[in-house]
């Protein structure tokens, strides 16, 4: 259950995103790669702050902000993490339950409790809320994650009025992208949401602005790999 409010007498919290705010408490990487034939799989956090221990508070939710009865089992949901030191969170998947053609992701939340300060007088104290995406891959998964960016497929499509990019993915993994761009006269063009993925055996559409109809453009886009990485950027031609 997540602790929504923290009760000091004269103290304020609020709770922040980490490109709001830094964070004392880190996850070490900054994804989480979860394979269900796995007993368990770690995560390392790690606390920046030498002189101040902190409580440390967890939990998944699905993409649409869910977190109860997901096939994931996350221990401790609270602990402390002392100052300057290393903690662990374990996760566990419960076997069966998850999708067994494709990959799944969630997002798991790490929130830090910053220690009561005992100086007097009202304060402003910042809690910080860390997100990351979970990766869950069941066993049956034959195909190579790596493969995914270069099987993606990309056309263009006017419907309802409006002009849309569409990705399409036949793989078993979700498409992160590093950069989704386009261009069009060497000049760049807006588009919508271009921070979403492509789900694993999916479609993600991609607003773009009905000014490019007719023109010609370019399309650049690389993925993030398991390990944080980018890949090379790929260049497509469109023809809006």
């Amino acid at each position: 259950m997540k602790l929504t409010n923290i009760a000091v007498p004269v103290l304020m919290s609020l709770l922040l995103l980490t490109n709001a705010a830094s964070a004392a408490v880190r996850p070490a990487l900054t994804r989480v790669i979860a394979l269900e034939s796995d007993k368990e799989t770690s995560i390392k956090l790690l606390n920046d702050d030498k002189t101040h221990d902190y409580l440390v508070q967890s939990w998944v939710e699905d993409q649409k902000g869910n977190d109860k009865n997901l096939p994931v089992i996350l221990t401790p949901p609270l602990f402390k993490i002392g100052a300057g030191r290393e903690g662990k969170l374990r996760m566990v998947i419960v076997p069966g339950k998850v999708q067994q053609d494709r990959e799944s992701v969630y997002w798991l939340w790490i929130q830090e409790i910053p220690p009561v300060s005992k100086v007097e007088g009202n304060q402003l104290q910042v809690a910080v809320r860390t997100r990351l995406k979970v990766f869950i891959r069941p066993t049956a998964l034959k195909e190579r994650p790596a493969d995914t960016i270069n099987k993606l497929q990309w056309y263009v499509s006017s419907q309802d009025g409006k002009i849309w990019l569409i990705a399409k993915n036949p793989t078993e993994y979700y498409a992160s992208f590093s950069e989704l761009s386009v261009t069009a006269g060497g000049k760049p063009i807006p588009l919508a949401d271009k921070n979403a993925m492509v789900p694993a055996k999916g479609e993600t559409r991609y607003a773009l602005p009905a000014g490019v109809v007719g023109k010609t453009g370019t399309l650049n886009y690389s993925a993030i790999n398991d390990f944080g990485g980018e890949t090379p950027v790929l260049h497509q031609s469109l023809k809006f």
